[in-house]
């Protein structure tokens, strides 16, 4: 387990809220309702993380907006 790469990491919710910018846990979660951000994992303990590559992955995919 020590060839752990980036895509592999494992992201707390305020992890999550940083890369993305949202503010508020329940944003989170509402996207979540709503299927439009990237599903967490369970690590046991009742505690949840998110794989790094995926919210990565899906912050790239997200539109860009044109100015024009």
């Amino acid at each position: 387990m020590d060839s752990l790469t980036p895509n592999t990491l494992l992201l707390t919710i305020d992890d999550v809220l940083r890369m993305t910018g949202y503010r508020s846990r329940s944003s989170i979660y509402r996207l979540i309702k709503r299927s439009q951000i990237p599903l967490p994992i369970m690590v046991g303990g009742g505690r949840v993380r998110w794989r790094s590559g995926d919210i990565e992955h899906w912050l790239l995919s997200l539109p860009t907006q044109s100015y024009r």
